[in-house]
């Protein structure tokens, strides 16, 4: 998704060169330095503060569903969804939007094309071979698989709000452009991301809601983990 957590900061012009030209040499990428920078920044000003948040942005337990998911493949289950619940995301231009307004980005572009790329970054090392070769192989034959998206905001609260027919999902350890054409300009044409799922009849869902689903991993009901916990990306299925 475009532009997730993105950050702008104001430096000197030279110091900026300077940066610019030593990522390029390190062969690293300026997310990567500045990641690091600010939790170095962090642990050398207040240590205990920063391993106290640490532990409270790793969500234990948000981290073994994460896991489970990537890796766990519901053979024979013929109800199960990909779900993602949107979170903010900023335009090239600045714009800030909510879950809502960026899946109406991607309805925009897939009126344009037919279709649309969706990117993510939800799955840290992104969805395993196995994964990614089992729903690709589900979608070849014909089947139809399915992505719900939940969204909080004053006219959804954690709750299933749009849905999609999944054509194709590529994924790789590392974030990597857009394997295809059509993807949202608004989100600009150098995004990279872990996860891509090319969507089309992308629609506003009235049928499914998240008290219907639980998490396929954990058993876990998805409208609670999702109001509760920090859970983007995952599998679920009808309870």
């Amino acid at each position: 998704m475009g532009r997730q957590n993105y950050m702008t900061i104001t430096v000197a012009d030279t110091i900026q060169d300077m940066f610019n030209e030593f990522v390029t040499i390190k062969g690293t990428t300026k997310t990567a330095a500045l990641n690091d920078v600010l939790e170095m920044y962090m642990l050398a000003k207040d240590e205990d503060l920063y391993l106290k948040l640490k532990k409270k942005y790793l969500n234990v337990e948000g981290v073994i569903s994460m896991i489970a998911d990537r890796d766990t493949i519901a053979e024979g289950n013929t109800n199960e969804f990909l779900f993602m619940k949107l979170s903010s995301a900023t335009t090239i231009g600045g714009n800030q939007l909510d879950g809502e307004g960026t899946i109406r980005v991607y309805i925009k572009d897939e009126k344009l094309h037919g279709y649309t790329w969706f990117s993510t970054e939800s799955l840290y090392y992104g969805m395993s071979k196995d994964k990614v070769k089992y729903y690709n192989k589900k979608i070849d034959e014909g089947n139809n698989v399915r992505i719900l998206f939940a969204i909080n905001n004053q006219n959804c609260d954690n709750d299933i709000a749009f849905s999609a027919d999944v054509l194709e999902i590529y994924s790789d350890k590392m974030p990597v452009s857009c394997p295809g054409s059509g993807y949202p300009v608004e989100f600009g044409d150098d995004e990279k991301a872990k996860i891509w799922i090319k969507l089309k009849n992308i629609k506003e869902e009235d049928t499914i809601n998240a008290s219907m689903l639980k998490i396929i991993t954990t058993g876990r009901d998805l409208k609670q983990t999702i109001t509760n916990a920090q859970y983007h990306f995952g599998y679920v299925t009808f309870k």
